[in-house]
């Protein structure tokens, strides 16, 4: 799977507004997740397959002097997060590939992905990239949807037309070991406001029924916690 081609799907749900549809669908883990992180005041924070960015502007705002650079590989992806992007925060973005960081050895106190590491063309040089850009004694958190065991998320990657990392909660810990980090665990994080019951379901979407969408949505999302050894 080339890198044009993941730019060009997701430069198709920029301008299709499917970036905003993720920052609602996904608002609420994220923010829990968040809400758990000791973001202190100064920290270098990336995010990793930022879409429009929001996630990055949340992480922007979580101390005095935070800033947060996010990255993704779709141009109209990023153009859309500067749009967005107050001039009153420290968030920028950067039209970037997980295997190749434009940054340097132990920049990032934090790395922190939404929906987008199983994408990676290359997950071990991802890995090695994340794991090279971030301080000693700092993390890697990553979360995503897409996960061995999750109901209905096994046809993801046809319906989307793009390679995926359809990875079991255990394979993530060892890759993730493999790359160096440490002290690596898994938890789920499942959304408060729960299955949306006046959900519109389309014929070949990705749920058949009502009872697969809220099998999908009660397994809650996987969030993998990594940390690069001091």
């Amino acid at each position: 799977m080339s890198h044009e081609k993941i730019a060009g799907v997701f430069d198709e749900w920029a301008t299709n507004g499917r970036g905003e549809k993720m920052e609602a669908g996904h608002g609420d883990v994220v923010e829990q997740v968040i809400e758990k992180l000791n973001i202190r005041a100064g920290n270098q924070i990336l995010d990793l397959g930022c879409g429009i960015g929001w996630a990055t502007r949340i992480l922007a705002q979580k101390g005095p002097g935070v800033q947060a650079i996010g990255i993704d590989a779709a141009p109209a992806m990023v153009k859309r997060a500067e749009e967005l992007s107050p001039l009153t925060i420290r968030a920028r973005y950067e039209i970037g590939q997980f295997e190749n960081l434009d940054f340097k050895d132990g920049k990032f106190d934090l790395v922190f992905s939404m929906e987008a590491l199983y994408y990676a063309t290359d997950l071990k040089k991802a890995l090695a990239e994340i794991f090279r850009v971030i301080k000693a004694g700092g993390s890697a958190q990553i979360v995503m949807d897409n996960y061995v065991g999750r109901p209905t998320t096994e046809g993801w990657a046809e319906a989307v037309g793009l390679n995926m990392h359809h990875l079991a909660a255990q394979d993530w810990i060892l890759a993730f070991e493999k790359a160096g980090f440490a002290n690596v665990r898994c938890e789920l994080v499942v959304d408060r406001r729960g299955p949306d019951e006046d959900i519109e379901l389309k014929p070949g979407g990705a749920f058949k029924d009502m009872e697969a969408y809220r099998a999908f949505c009660n397994a809650g999302s996987l969030w993998v916690h990594a940390e690069k050894p001091s």
